[in-house]
């Protein structure tokens, strides 16, 4: 593998977002690039980035967001507009609490108190097939179905003149499916929910930080 592309909340961090300060340090001694994914809005990842010390190459808003630099150009895939119509129509039947909404730039965040598969279900009676919910497990997730860390994955790798297949990747949740099934390496922690540890290709004995340093380790066999 020439590159790792890595989840932060609930890879990196742990139930309560504690960073796993061994994982960091692990991750500075890596001659590779290190990529951080995440669900969360750019500014933290920026942020999240800077104190581990990762690569300046950042996927943010589940793979809406592409940042190229911590000055460099930023790219958005997701059509926010779409997501927030979508939220006006679920508003009439759940009451939702929105997340960040001054920060997103290609999607839209809830948090987790309403029935999320009554909206599921809601989307589906309605025929709308180009948006989705996603639950990571922190947050519900508006985004456009063709937009995922799994497409940010190939631009990403691309921009640093590599094949998604050269590249590891680990995560937790549902919004990591389709990263590890792009990379050439795909590693659930072992924390991660069934779904995704059913599509991995390594599943570690390790929860959250601790998966993720036996992931690495195994990488620099």
């Amino acid at each position: 593998m020439k590159a790792v592309v890595i989840d932060i909340d609930g890879t990196l961090t742990d139930e309560s977002r504690r960073l796993d300060l061994a994982a960091a340090a692990v991750i500075r001694e890596l001659d590779i690039p290190v990529i951080l994914a995440s669900g969360n809005v750019l500014c933290f990842v920026k942020c999240a980035t800077k104190l581990i010390g990762t690569s300046d190459i950042m996927i943010a808003e589940n793979g809406g967001v592409i940042s190229s630099g911590f000055d460099g150009p930023v790219y958005v895939k997701g059509d926010r507009a779409r997501c927030v119509s979508v939220l006006e129509m679920l508003r009439a039947h759940f009451e939702l609490e929105e997340l960040d909404a001054a920060d997103r730039l290609s999607e839209v965040a809830l948090r987790r108190n309403f029935d999320i598969e009554s909206a599921r279900n809601l989307l589906a009676d309605k025929e709308i097939s180009d948006v989705e919910l996603v639950d990571t497990g922190f947050a519900v997730h508006i985004k456009s179905v063709d937009v995922n860390k799994g497409t940010a994955l190939l631009e990403v790798a691309a921009l640093i003149g590599l094949d998604a297949g050269d590249v590891m990747a680990i995560g937790d949740s549902a919004n990591d499916v389709e990263m590890l099934r792009t990379a050439g390496m795909g590693v659930a922690v072992g924390n991660a929910n069934p779904a995704l540890k059913s599509i991995a290709d390594m599943v570690t004995s390790g929860r959250y930080g601790a998966g993720v340093l036996e992931a690495l380790k195994y990488l620099k066999k």
